[in-house]
């Protein structure tokens, strides 16, 4: 027995104490870490379901914490006040709707393809997040005076600018488009937003034929 103990002594040596602790601290701020995420994230998708039928404005912080299943100071403690909590919600989901703007308004020499490009990609988008993409309509066409605006009309700019930059770019192999590139990116914005409500409220169906004659009636508004 004590030879067979020596072998397995041996074979096995057990990790130094200090070793285990600063194992056993780096596995807790590990699961604290991803304990404090997923709280957020609970607390974001709350908010973002309340502000998407009800409106900012509307809505209290009692009613997020409720929501959410938290008490009103655990609320705080990750978001100081409530529209603290609706600039995170812009800042993360805006920035994926930027990224997928911009992408498709990647100019390839062919008006054409871009705005149908960013027709459907823009309507994927809403139909992914249209929760987002309801409350993002709902800021957009707020009062100047209101913290909903004060949240949502940064993103707007960045959205106008992105297009503005692609019909900036088209000018120049269309030379009856220059100077009016601002007047065409906020009257495109303006088209992908009407028919994105109209598309998350089920009022319209948007099969390929109608997304065609949308793009074309609006190509042939600049080419005239």
């Amino acid at each position: 027995m004590q030879e067979g103990r020596g072998k397995f002594t041996a074979l096995y040596t057990p990790s130094p104490p200090s070793t285990i602790f600063i194992l056993d601290i780096l596995l807790t701020i590990r699961y604290i870490i991803c304990m404090e995420q997923d709280t957020r994230t609970i607390i974001l998708s709350a908010a973002l379901e309340l502000f998407s039928k009800q409106g900012f404005e509307t809505v209290g912080v009692q009613t997020i914490a409720d929501k959410a299943e938290l008490a009103k100071p655990s609320l705080y403690y990750y978001f100081k006040s409530k529209q603290g909590l609706l600039e995170a919600i812009v800042a993360e989901h805006g920035a994926e709707l930027c990224a997928v703007v911009k992408k498709a308004a990647e100019y390839r020499h062919e008006l054409v393809m871009n705005l149908t490009s960013l027709f459907n990609e823009t309507m994927n988008f809403a139909r992914r997040d249209t929760a987002f993409f309801r409350l993002a309509h709902s800021l957009f066409s707020s009062t100047p005076e209101s913290a909903s605006y004060a949240v949502g009309s940064p993103l707007r700019r960045e959205l106008v600018s992105i297009l503005r930059r692609l019909f900036t770019q088209a000018s120049a192999d269309h030379g009856n488009m220059k100077e009016r590139e601002w007047v065409y990116a906020e009257t495109f914005f303006g088209l992908l937003d009407t028919w994105a409500v109209l598309m998350i409220n089920g009022e319209v169906e948007l099969e390929n034929q109608l997304r065609y004659r949308i793009i074309h009636n609006y190509m042939h508004g600049i080419f005239s």
